[in-house]
């Protein structure tokens, strides 16, 4: 019941904006007084439009210049990322070097202790 009582109001609402519009626009149109300000506002809406597009004209070629400038140092920010990201993709390649090495290495170390164990327990041996 709530919803169709909204909905009424805002009908109501609507119906009475309609009726204030449409009496201004009939003032406006079907009476002398009301004609004369109907001009008044066509020239005061001409003369505001007219000078929005001047600033328009205005602001265009600053924004244009704004809007290059930033292009620019996009560019700038890219081409330096490029790099970056060049430069820790070797990073990464020469870290996966070093790792593939580490088992070789690790290897050599074993062999180095295994032959001075031995070798150190086959002289108690001997001795």
């Amino acid at each position: 019941m709530s919803e169709n009582h909204d909905k009424v109001q805002a009908g109501g609402s609507n119906f009475l904006i309609g009726a204030i519009i449409g009496a201004a626009l009939t003032y406006l149109f079907a009476t002398k007084s009301g004609q004369k300000i109907k001009n008044e506002l066509i020239k005061d809406l001409s003369d505001v439009l007219e000078s929005i597009g001047q600033d328009l004209e205005e602001k265009v070629p600053e924004a244009k210049a704004e809007i290059e400038t930033v292009k620019e140092k996009l560019e700038e920010k890219k081409e330096e990322v490029e790099k970056k990201v060049e430069q820790a993709a070797e990073e990464v390649k020469e870290g996966i070097e070093e790792i593939r090495e580490v088992p070789q290495q690790i290897e050599k170390i074993q062999k180095k202790g295994r032959h001075f164990f031995f070798r150190k327990r086959h002289r108690q041996q001997e001795s």
